[in-house]
């Protein structure tokens, strides 16, 4: 395989749930009630203008979808300050093991300045060739659009390029490009008529490396 493109949130950086209880508290101050559980279990990987234009239809916010999108970003940037978001386990050894050795990138659904303000602040910006975000495309994950982009830039076919993801959204975007897809997630089954390669996390994915980087 030529290049790899790690997916960002819930499989570099376990942010998973921060947004969901983001999210949740958000909406609970427009009266809808919705738990940080079943948020995440709904919206786990859904680009943010897609969860923000669901919730804009069917209840009456007095917001447009970008005013709620903006509004996230905000309270997601102070809870970042307030909190902080810790990476996954096992993400920046398997990084550090790749790079240097072929292109990495960084290809999310989420907005550029939470990606790569995240990435900086971990010290992590440095070892990718390239972050594409959600605003780079037309049309988001799951659809393949952002995947295409992706091995374009980096000058590579999709099928000699491995996806790192953990959601099914996410699984579905890299599987439609035609990239040789790899799933991390202990949580949820996902991708499991998608791909053979299925790790609980990253540790397990970087032990099991020559399956799915040489085969």
């Amino acid at each position: 395989m030529q290049a790899v493109c790690f997916d960002f949130d819930g499989t570099l950086v376990d942010s998973e749930i921060f947004h969901a209880q983001n999210w949740s508290q958000y909406l609970s101050g427009l009266n809808i009630d919705i738990s940080a559980h079943d948020f995440l279990a709904d919206f786990a990987g859904v680009p943010w203008k897609i969860v923000a234009k669901h919730f804009t239809s069917i209840a009456s916010i007095p917001h447009t979808t970008a005013t709620v999108v903006s509004e996230m970003e905000r309270l997601t940037y102070q809870a970042i300050i307030e909190r902080g978001i810790p990476a996954k386990e096992g993400a920046l050894d398997l990084v550090k093991s790749l790079h240097g050795s072929r292109p990495l990138a960084v290809v999310t659904g989420s907005p550029r300045n939470y990606v790569e303000g995240i990435l900086s602040h971990l010290g992590w910006l440095h070892y990718f060739d390239h972050v594409f975000c959600g605003d780079d495309v037309a049309q988001n994950k799951p659809a393949p659009e952002i995947y295409q982009l992706a091995c374009r830039t980096l000058g590579v076919s999709e099928h000699q390029a491995v996806a790192i993801e953990d959601s099914q959204t996410g699984a579905q975007s890299a599987y439609a490009a035609g990239l040789r897809l790899v799933v991390v997630n202990d949580l949820h089954p996902v991708g499991v008529d998608l791909t053979p390669y299925r790790y609980g996390n990253l540790i397990e994915a970087q032990a099991q490396q020559v399956k799915w980087l040489v085969a």
